[in-house]
């Protein structure tokens, strides 16, 4: 069975979008409208558990939608493309490519967690697994991954939109494997670039903690930081964001 997915554009670049644990593919709402459908065709994921594929249940591992990822790319016939990964989809998209390099152009990790993972302490990993079941744990982790200088109404929106989208069961399992994987060593041989981009206020992700790891780990990349973004420069700063992205892929056009 094919995970979900949403394609807009029929353009000759294709371009895969992975989201991240607090979201499904409707947390890119507010780019997709940038993209010219002549130029790209674009295809929005989601992960097991998560949105258009919430009726599917699995491990709830990286390589489980690693894989679930190339099972859907060669649904589509695609044999050269782009990954866009947010947060955990960066993760997941270093994992596409130790799997199979040889099928992508480039890649993009917005805000991402590094191939080692993130380790928390023990106070702030039980935080983020209470935000599985707790509303108000949840506003207040957007707050904290936004840098803390948002409308309390914002953090509300962001959760009231996450909330029907993300399963209790997938978001624990999904936050196991974010926090713990390690496969850092996996990726140091990878030759395909990788654009990091970094929100100035990220609270959880940000430039310092992203240059000691994906511009360490890695030997074909760079990072770009978007001043007065947190952890979501699609709702936050999506032009900027569009801008950064485009001048990218018009390098590979």
């Amino acid at each position: 069975m094919t995970i979900g997915y949403k394609t807009n554009g029929n353009g000759p670049q294709k371009v895969l979008f992975l989201h991240g644990w607090l979201s499904d593919y409707t947390v890119y709402n507010e780019i997709i409208p940038f993209f010219d459908g002549d130029l790209y065709t674009s295809v929005f994921a989601d992960y097991r558990g998560y949105g258009l594929s919430s009726h599917m249940d699995g491990d709830y591992s990286i390589d489980e939608i690693a894989k679930d990822v190339l099972d859907l790319v060669q649904k589509l016939g695609w044999d050269k493309f782009h990954i866009i990964g947010h947060s955990m989809g960066g993760m997941v998209m270093q994992k596409v490519a130790c799997l199979n390099e040889d099928l992508l152009i480039s890649c993009i990790a917005v805000t991402p967690v590094p191939a080692s993972g993130l380790p928390l302490d023990a106070d702030t990993a039980a935080f983020f697994k209470q935000s599985a079941e707790d509303d108000d744990v949840l506003v207040g982790l957007f707050d904290a991954l936004t840098g803390k200088q948002y409308s309390t109404t914002f953090n509300k929106l962001m959760a009231a939109r996450a909330r029907p989208v993300l399963s209790k069961e997938a978001m624990l399992g999904y936050f196991n494997a974010w926090s713990s994987t390690d496969f850092s060593a996996d990726v140091a041989n990878l030759n395909t670039k990788i654009l990091v981009i970094a929100g100035e206020h990220d609270g959880g992700v940000g430039p310092a903690f992203l240059s000691d790891t994906y511009l360490k780990h890695l030997k074909n990349v760079e990072m770009k930081v978007i001043n007065g973004a947190g952890h979501y420069p699609m709702q936050e700063t999506p032009v900027r964001l569009f801008t950064l992205i485009e001048e990218h892929l018009k390098q590979y056009a």
